[in-house]
């Protein structure tokens, strides 16, 4: 027989629970990973290899430095 440590709490135990007529929530990150969207690339970045590199996923932007959007 094995023994089950019990689940150590977590931040999210904290949270308030999802109210059920809330939509769901999709990350972008998480639909530009499966290709469903593309990732953004700011304006200012004129490089086509980092552009590329954006595009591929291997840099992320953070969104404060991309304020307009793409």
């Amino acid at each position: 027989m094995t023994a089950i440590l019990p689940e150590r709490p977590t931040a999210l135990d904290n949270l308030p629970p999802m109210p059920a007529t809330a939509p769901p929530v999709i990350l972008p990150g998480l639909l530009a990973a499966v290709g469903v969207v593309e990732r953004p690339v700011p304006r200012w970045i004129t490089d086509p290899d980092l552009i590329r590199s954006i595009l591929d996923g291997h840099v992320d932007i953070p969104d404060e430095l991309n304020p307009q959007g793409a």
